[in-house]
């Protein structure tokens, strides 16, 4: 997943799907959670019939948190003194600019294809890109989104057993 991000961010033409950035984050963030749950588990019991639901929990679960995570990215408050879009500054692909980029019109979205790759982005181009996506609605779909993921992880966590275990995967949710 870091390599695909990495591959996205080389590339000479940054195009990108709502579905590439899910993609990136499936193999990104999912699995580190996959790791984490599938090893408590190992841990606590003899798992391998929990191996498939640990990993479909881990994707809804680690999907959600990577999209939660782009946006706090745009929170004005920001810990520990960062600067708030800080994906954007550092052009990284996220769920909101492909959301922005499926959703904008052409002069738009060149618009904006120009503002992720100047190298000196600053707070103008913070605030410009803010707008762009404001226009495109990406923050109400990225929301729908995280709803949905947690929605297919409390499916997941629903049909596992024990109940207990169940209820600390809704905990995690």
């Amino acid at each position: 997943g870091q390599g695909a991000e990495l591959a996205w961010r080389e590339a000479p033409a940054r195009q990108l799907t709502p579905l590439d950035a899910l993609k990136i984050y499936a193999l990104k963030t999912a699995p580190a959670f996959e790791v984490a749950l599938y090893a408590g588990l190992r841990l606590a019991t003899d798992a391998p019939g929990l191996l498939e639901p640990a990993a479909r929990f881990a994707r809804h679960l680690g999907v959600g948190f990577q999209i939660l995570n782009d946006l706090e990215d745009w929170d004005e408050h920001q810990p520990n003194g960062r600067s708030a879009a800080g994906d954007v500054l550092a052009g990284r692909p996220t769920v909101l600019l492909a959301l922005a980029m499926e959703a904008l019109d052409g002069a738009d979205r060149v618009r904006l294809q120009s503002l992720i790759a100047a190298e000196d982005a600053d707070h103008e181009t913070v605030a410009e890109v803010r707008h762009l996506y404001n226009r495109a609605g990406v923050f109400r779909k990225a929301s729908d989104l995280i709803a949905k993921h947690a929605q297919r992880a409390r499916a997941v966590a629903d049909q596992v057993t024990p109940p207990e275990l169940g209820r600390l995967l809704h905990y995690f949710v």
